[in-house]
């Protein structure tokens, strides 16, 4: 699983970045279809939802590159806690009744904390 992790963290980090930007475009709730912060019509769900389809399909490849350049610094230990880190900002993100500041998720983060630092730690060279 973890070889798996590894030779597919790129692509995971890539689909990371795009389900963060996704969020920031728009949010679809039990009401209806949100985004800029307002309730949109159908007609303009759908047309903010081809935008963002077209935009975020040609941010995948400069998303992807830059993916595996984050992913070339760091060691296997960091990555885990970037994607730890990353996942639980944007279902935090998501769900508006959650808080990031929640004492769970504060938890998730200084974990995801611990092992990106850790990482970076352990892949220092000795001097």
């Amino acid at each position: 699983m973890l070889d798996i992790i590894r030779g597919q963290s790129q692509l995971i980090l890539t689909g990371i970045f795009i389900s963060f930007l996704s969020t920031l475009m728009f949010r679809i709730t039990p009401t209806g279809f949100v985004s800029g912060g307002k309730y949109r019509t159908k007609q303009g769900a759908i047309f903010i939802y081809l935008l963002s389809i077209g935009l975020l399909g040609l941010l995948t490849p400069l998303l992807f590159a830059m993916s595996g350049i984050i992913i070339s610094y760091l060691s296997f230990l960091s990555i885990i806690g970037i994607l730890i880190f990353c996942t639980n900002f944007i279902i935090n993100q998501s769900v508006p009744s959650w808080k990031h500041t929640s004492p769970k998720t504060l938890l998730i983060y200084s974990f995801s904390l611990l092992l990106i630092f850790s990482g970076f730690y352990i892949s220092l060279p000795e001097l």
